[in-house]
């Protein structure tokens, strides 16, 4: 490193914000003004003096205290840059320059924080997966057959049992724990029995029959639900045969349609799992890795959301104060999100995780058996290098859960 920046000392404000007092170098600042006013004088249009010909006396009238200011930010950016690459320091963000005097400056800056002493002691609640029993495939098959059920309106005297589907109208108020009305629906239709809304919510509606009042208590929300039932029609589902299952896609016979069914609800449920447990070791890892980012950083990936939600037709009409509510939830996420990032790249590297061309091979094999694509065309969707690299860092992210669930993972 140069003499000129070699005993300079970058200071800690906090593990992520620095900053480093700088003292202009007279005789290069002198040499660089003296260079700049020179080219001053050969691109000067001076009126009363020939393009260019201008004396230096008359050049530095007019522009010595402007080239002066231009020539010392140059050195302090340069003896700024010499600084940081003998730190190995990575800025983010926009430094920020405050003059102290006509010599002396500090720049203020913030960096991407370095991980150290991970903690993998990883104690998670233990997720179980459904059993997809055969009833569990009744009940599914129901659900699809309901899309295609035909709706017989109930008398006045008929009441909801808890074996049949329904579609229900209502009224209702929400009122909160005061008695507050907080909002209210008409002529607002629920179902019923169908594995939708909360069976707890369901239970209210039991026995009851058009004109019954109802009451709901919803502890997760802290309010209460109060409400009339307007009009109850009974569904009545299809049987399940050769032409229903036509509605659902080309079946050869109904037992096919059913190892369908079967098999998208066990698919269905090790994706749920999967991320059940990814989610509560990401909770925990960023509970027992607490890490400071920069705020720079967190502001710009927060307003990058919000323009890409405002991109998709959302949120174009709020206003100033809930665009900062909006903001601060963001700004929570993106913390939370770049902190498991991080970790996550850490333990790859501690660990020694990495991706190679057999990952890759394996998945485009893998994606072939599960679809009616060939290898080469799975291959073709992941032909460019952005498309590539997201893949690999998705394959990445699998390896490290898988390992942290094998190795590091206890249940509590």
């Amino acid at each position: 490193m140069d003499n000129a920046v070699a005993d300079f000392v970058v200071e800690d404000e906090t593990s992520v914000k620095k900053k480093v007092n700088l003292k202009l170098d007279d005789l290069r600042t002198d040499e660089l003004l003296k260079k700049k006013l020179e080219t001053a004088a050969k691109q000067s249009n001076i009126k009363g003096f020939r393009p260019g010909k201008a004396p230096l006396s008359i050049i530095k009238k007019f522009y010595e205290a402007e080239l002066l200011e231009e020539a010392a930010a140059e050195i302090l950016n340069e003896d700024f840059k010499k600084i940081l690459a003998e730190k190995d320091l990575f800025v983010v963000g926009t430094p920020r320059m405050e003059k102290k005097n006509d010599k002396e400056y500090t720049i203020y800056f913030e960096i991407m924080p370095s991980v150290k002493n991970l903690n993998l002691d990883l104690k998670i609640k233990e997720v179980k997966k459904r059993d997809i029993t055969d009833e569990v495939i009744k009940d599914e098959i129901n659900f699809l057959l309901e899309r295609t059920a035909d709706s017989e309106k109930q008398d006045d005297l008929s009441r909801i049992n808890d074996s049949d589907r329904y579609f229900v109208k209502i009224d209702y108020i929400t009122e909160d724990e005061a008695g507050k009305e907080m909002d209210n629906a008409k002529d607002y239709l629920i179902s019923l029995n169908s594995n939708i809304i909360d069976k707890s919510f369901e239970s209210v509606f039991i026995g009851k029959k058009k004109g019954d009042n109802f009451e709901y208590d919803d502890k997760e929300r802290n309010v209460k639900v109060k409400g009339v039932i307007k009009e109850i029609d009974k569904k009545i589902l299809p049987e399940l045969n050769a032409e229903t299952i036509k509605n659902f896609g080309s079946f050869k016979d109904v037992d096919e349609f059913k190892e369908y069914v079967e098999k998208s609800l066990k698919e269905y449920e090790d994706k749920r799992y999967k991320e059940s447990i990814r989610s509560l070791i990401s909770d925990e890892l960023v509970k027992l890795n607490p890490v400071d980012l920069p705020e720079s950083v967190i502001e710009e990936d927060a307003l990058a959301r919000l323009e890409d939600l405002k991109k998709q037709g959302k949120y174009k009409d709020i206003d100033e104060k809930q665009k900062g509510d909006l903001l601060n939830m963001l700004k929570l996420i993106a913390k939370r999100e770049l902190v498991l990032y991080l970790l996550l790249s850490e333990i790859s590297k501690t660990e020694n995780i990495k991706i190679d061309e057999s990952d890759f091979e394996e998945f485009y094999k893998k994606t072939a058996g599960e679809s009616s694509l060939k290898e080469d065309e799975v291959k073709s969707f992941y032909a460019t290098a952005e498309a590539r690299n997201n893949l690999k860092q998705a394959l990445l992210e699998d390896k490290i859960f898988d390992f942290l669930i094998s190795s590091k993972v206890s249940y509590i």
